[in-house]
C-alpha cells in the first residue's frame, strides 16, 4: 500500500460500522442470545386490542410470549408444573426499569388472552418514548407491567433467603 494512503485507509477502518446492536438480549438461565430485526421479522405474529396508557383502545401487533418463551427453551403447558413454577421471567428496559412476570403467567395454558412483544401500534411501528419493543398486557388494569424500550429478557427462578 502507498505510505502516504496508510494514515488515510486505517482512519477509515476506524470509522467503519460495527454490528448492529441486537434487538433483544435472552437468557435462557445459562447463556446469553441475541436476537437481530432478521430473527426477529422470522417469529409468528399475533395482534391484540387493548386500553392504551392513554385510555384509548388500540391495535397493537407483536410477537406472542409463548415465542419468546420458546427460544428461552421455557417449559409450556403441560410441563409447566411443579418445580417448574417457582419460575420467573425478567424484563429490562434501556433506562433499567424492571418487570417480572412468573412464567404461568405468560404461558398460553394459563391466560385467556395473549401476553405479547409489540412492535406496532394500529398498524404503525412503536414511537421513540415505547422504544423498539414494548410488552402489552391487555389483562392487566394498569400499565406498569406495560415496560417500554425492552432490551433484555431473562428466564430464572427466585432466590428465597434461607431461615
Amino acid at each position: 500500500m502507498n505510505s502516504k494512503l496508510a494514515p488515510l485507509f486505517a482512519l477509515v477502518c476506524m470509522m467503519a460500522p460495527l454490528s448492529a446492536e441486537p434487538l433483544l438480549r435472552l437468557h435462557d438461565g445459562t447463556a446469553w442470545k441475541e436476537i437481530d430485526a432478521a430473527a426477529w421479522e422470522k417469529l409468528p405474529r399475533a395482534e391484540i386490542t387493548a386500553k392504551a396508557r392513554d385510555g384509548t383502545n388500540k391495535r397493537f401487533s407483536g410477537v406472542p410470549f409463548a415465542e419468546i418463551l420458546k427460544l428461552l427453551g421455557a417449559p409450556t403447558g403441560d410441563t409447566l408444573r411443579g418445580p417448574e413454577m417457582n419460575r420467573v421471567v425478567l424484563l429490562s428496559a434501556a433506562d433499567n426499569y424492571q418487570v417480572a412476570f412468573s412464567l404461568a403467567e405468560l404461558d398460553a395454558s394459563f391466560r385467556k388472552q395473549n401476553i405479547i412483544l409489540a412492535d406496532q401500534v394500529n398498524g404503525k411501528p412503536l414511537d421513540e418514548f415505547e422504544g423498539s419493543r414494548m410488552v402489552v398486557s391487555g389483562d392487566d388494569l394498569r400499565h406498569s407491567r406495560w415496560i417500554r424500550q425492552v432490551k433484555q429478557i431473562i428466564l430464572t427462578r427466585p432466590i428465597a433467603p434461607q431461615p
